[in-house]
C-alpha cells in the first residue's frame, strides 16, 4: 500500500534514551564478563607454570636415571666440598644468571653473552637435552621482567640442597644435609626441587634457604599468581603455594623479614628444603 498523507511513517531510529539504555546494558554485561575472563586467564597461566615445573622435575629425574641416580647440580661450581677449589661447572642445570653479573660468566662463553636474554645458558647444558631442547618452559608466563628491553629467559631456580651447597651452615656441617642422589631424599613428597623465584631477586639457578636465619632472608619466591607461586617436589608433584605473609607478598627488594612475628612463607621453605 502506498503511503498517503494520512498514513503514519514508521520511525526506525533510536531515541537518545534508548541508546543510553543499550550502552548501559553493554557496560553492565562487560563488567560481569571481564572479571570472569581475567580469572580464566589467571587459571590458564597458573596451569602453564605448574606444567613448566612439572617438566623440569621430570627432566631432573630422567637425568638422574642416566647418571647412576646422581642429580643434576644446582650450584655454579663443581661439587663445592670443604677444601676444594671452586671450579665453574658447565653442567649445572643452568649456567649464567639473570642479572648479567660477570661473577657467573662461564669460561668459553662470549664476554657479551647476556645470559638474561640469551638461551645459551640453558641450551649448552646436558640437562636441557632432557627437556628436548625446550627453552620456553624455563620462564613463568606471568613473569613480565625484562633485561635491557627484552624478556628474561628464566624465572625458575633449583633448591640449593639438591646437589648444591648449604652456604649458610658452618663449614663442619656441610653436606650432612645436601642431597646428591635421589635415593638420599628421605621425604620426596616434602622436599622441593624447582621454585619460581622473585623477579627482583633471581640471579643464578641456585635458590638458597638459610635455615638458621633469625632476622632476614635472601632468596625470595615469586608472587606472580595472585600472591602465590609454584613449587615442584622430588616425588614429581607440583603445587601452587599461597603466600601467607604480606611481607612476602609485597616484597620488592632487600632482605625479607622472617621474624617478629615468624614469617610462615619462609618457614614453609625452610621445612621443605632439606632434612634435619
Amino acid at each position: 500500500m502506498k503511503p498517503t498523507r494520512n498514513t503514519p511513517r514508521l520511525n526506525l531510529a533510536f531515541t537518545l534514551i534508548e541508546l543510553l539504555v543499550v550502552i548501559a546494558i553493554i557496560a553492565i554485561l562487560a563488567g560481569m564478563l571481564l572479571p570472569a575472563l581475567s580469572k580464566a586467564k589467571m587459571r590458564a597461566t597458573a596451569t602453564l607454570t605448574l606444567n613448566n615445573l612439572k617438566q623440569l622435575g621430570l627432566a631432573g629425574s630422567l637425568y638422574a636415571g642416566d647418571a647412576d641416580d646422581r642429580m643434576v647440580q644446582s650450584h655454579l661450581y663443581y661439587n663445592p666440598r670443604v677444601g676444594s677449589a671452586n671450579v665453574k661447572n658447565p653442567e649445572g642445570w643452568v649456567i649464567g644468571d639473570m642479572k648479567n653479573s660477570s661473577l657467573y660468566q662461564m669460561p668459553g662463553d662470549p664476554a657479551n653473552v647476556r645470559y638474561p636474554t640469551n638461551t645459551l645458558g640453558i641450551t649448552r647444558t646436558l640437562f636441557n637435552r632432557y627437556m628436548a631442547g625446550n627453552t620456553k618452559a624455563y620462564r613463568c608466563p606471568a613473569d613480565k621482567s625484562m633485561f635491557m628491553g627484552s624478556p628474561r629467559v628464566r624465572s625458575y631456580s633449583l633448591n640449593s640442597f639438591m646437589a648444591g651447597r648449604d652456604i649458610f651452615t658452618p663449614v663442619a656441617e656441610w653436606y650432612t644435609r645436601v642431597y646428591w642422589r635421589q635415593a638420599e631424599i628421605e621425604n620426596p613428597a616434602g622436599r622441593y626441587t624447582f621454585v619460581d623465584e622473585h623477579e627482583a631477586n633471581i640471579n643464578d639457578g641456585f635458590f638458597a634457604v638459610n635455615r638458621l636465619a633469625t632476622t632476614t632472608h635472601t632468596d625470595i619466591p615469586a608472587s606472580h599468581h595472585s600472591g602465590a607461586y609454584p613449587l615442584n617436589h622430588a616425588d614429581g608433584h607440583t603445587e601452587m603455594i599461597k603466600l601467607q605473609d604480606s611481607r612476602t607478598r609485597d616484597w620488592r627488594t632487600g632482605g625479607l623479614p622472617i621474624s617478629n612475628p615468624l614469617n610462615l612463607d619462609w618457614a614453609l621453605l625452610t621445612n621443605r628444603c632439606t632434612g634435619r
